[in-house]
């Protein structure tokens, strides 16, 4: 099971450098990985370059807004699954690629878990999505997308990119 993690920056130098810290630190590194830059002008073009290794993919250019941004990422994603943290998100620990990976499965068109927030070391869960999702959910809710794997084919199917 191959899993792309894109992650969207813009002007955001601190947050894609933690974002790129926790991505890079994970025990299981068997994952594409992907960043989508907006022509950002704070420094972090030159910290994806820096980081150019650990990176299989990375754009800097204008976009129109993060859904512009995950569009692009979606279009450069050959994975099966795809997971968009965002610069600033970072993953819970390092072993979330290792136990998630696991966990993915073709027959299931996501797999999602809770969103924490860390505040001061502290972490606090802002999201816990149901077992069982039903329509009335999505009515009210949505599921928070660092905390998402999504079936990459779907993206395909229904989003005609």
């Amino acid at each position: 099971m191959k899993l792309s993690i894109i992650t969207i920056n813009y002007n955001n130098k601190s947050g894609l450098i933690s974002t790129l810290d926790s991505v890079i630190s994970q025990t299981n590194n068997n994952f594409e990985y992907i960043i989508i830059d907006g022509g950002s002008t704070d420094g972090s073009k030159e910290i994806i370059i820096k980081n150019e290794k650990n990176i299989t993919k990375w754009i800097s250019e204008p976009d129109k807004g993060i859904y512009n941004a995950m569009n692009k990422g979606i279009k450069l994603a050959t994975g099966d699954f795809i997971l968009f943290i965002c610069s600033g998100d970072i993953l819970f620990n390092n072993e979330v690629i290792e136990k998630t990976i696991e966990e993915l499965d073709y027959n299931y068109d996501f797999i999602y878990g809770d969103l924490y927030y860390n505040d001061n070391k502290k972490n606090i869960m802002i999201a816990s999505p149901p077992d069982k999702l039903s329509f009335h959910y999505f009515i009210h809710n949505s599921l928070p997308h660092p905390s998402c794997f999504i079936k990459r084919k779907l993206f395909d199917i229904h989003f005609l990119l």
